[in-house]
């Protein structure tokens, strides 16, 4: 073999092993498909790929709100979605490694849980992330669970960290796309555990038992043993492997809120939200949510500089 050749060899066959090193590493990408999962190295956070396709988003069962409405083809792209919602020992990492105050640190307050369901949200000094539920209260044996107390930028700051330490992109989802996750790539469910029976942390007889709520609906005949927020996974996935869709706590979507936002779009593809508005979309229901809002269509909005005992966050990976 002449040196050319044997260099041309060589050659071929690093570029070979460098790619499949790099595939290896990058864990999305094998002989040119990309992978069920992907683990972020730098926080842990384990990703569900969701394949593309078209769906009718909405109030497909007649039963929802007027913003729900009207029910619209939408077409999505592939994504990768958070197993789970992230947690106080992610989001703690943030906080230790920037030195970040959130946005309740910074007031010195938080809305927090009262006996009694009328105060819920009465702001409370001392109640953070850290303290997320009332000011003595402490994520200390609740690592696992859900971060609370966040805002729409608080969730901001930690995907900008995330980003720069990962070379990844992370973002909040869209609620198309949260909606299209839910419902399992779009099938005619109503709520993420399709249309029976519950199977996730929400407003049940544990709330009822434990908490005096005057005005408080549950779900009844169902008891899911939380009275608050549970470790993440807690309970079944949905069909594509998503945990607490639905329940544990409320989740920030990338988009602005308009109440009229379906009628006005009329862009199928990956639609983003409106370019102007004042509050956030925010999907899921969390513990303390009724039923009615724990449906995969419902839609609620926030402000984003608003932070609560029942807001959390999820993220999605761009391919």
């Amino acid at each position: 073999m002449s040196h050319i050749k044997r260099c041309f060899t060589v050659f071929v066959l690093s570029l070979f092993i460098s790619n499949t090193i790099y595939a290896a590493s990058n864990n999305k990408v094998t002989n040119g498909r990309l992978e069920p999962e992907y683990t972020d190295p730098v926080t842990g956070m384990e990703f569900v790929l969701v394949q593309g396709g078209s769906y009718e988003m909405g109030d497909t069962f007649g039963d929802g709100e007027i913003d729900e409405l009207p029910v619209h083809e939408v077409i999505i792209d592939d994504f990768y979605i958070g197993k789970y919602e992230v947690t106080n020992s992610q989001f703690r990492r943030f906080v230790l490694e920037t030195g970040y105050k959130t946005s309740a640190e910074n007031v010195g307050k938080g809305y927090a849980v009262s006996k009694e369901g009328a105060d819920d949200r009465g702001l409370k000094s001392g109640v953070n992330w850290m303290h997320p539920l009332w000011p003595y209260d402490n994520i200390a044996k609740k690592l696992d669970h859900p971060v609370l107390q966040v805002s729409w930028f608080d969730a901001v700051q930690f995907i900008r960290w995330l980003n720069r330490k990962s070379g990844k992109k992370f973002r909040l989802p869209t609620e198309a796309q949260w909606e299209y996750a839910a419902r399992d790539r779009g099938k005619q469910n109503k709520y993420t555990w399709s249309n029976g029976k519950p199977d996730d942390n929400i407003s049940d007889e544990s709330v009822k038992k434990f908490r005096e709520y005057k005005y408080w609906e549950i779900w009844d005949g169902y008891n899911d043993g939380y009275v608050y927020t549970s470790p993440v996974g807690k309970f079944k996935p949905n069909g594509l492997g998503i945990y607490d869709m639905a329940g544990n706590v409320s989740e920030w979507c990338h988009d602005l809120y308009d109440g009229e936002y379906y009628k006005k779009n009329n862009s199928k593809d990956n639609p983003e939200g409106p370019q102007i508005g004042n509050a956030h979309v925010v999907r899921g229901g969390s513990w303390n949510y009724k039923p009615f809002y724990l449906r995969n269509a419902n839609r609620i909005f926030v402000l984003p500089d608003n932070w609560s005992y029942y807001l959390g966050f999820r993220l999605v990976m761009e391919p």
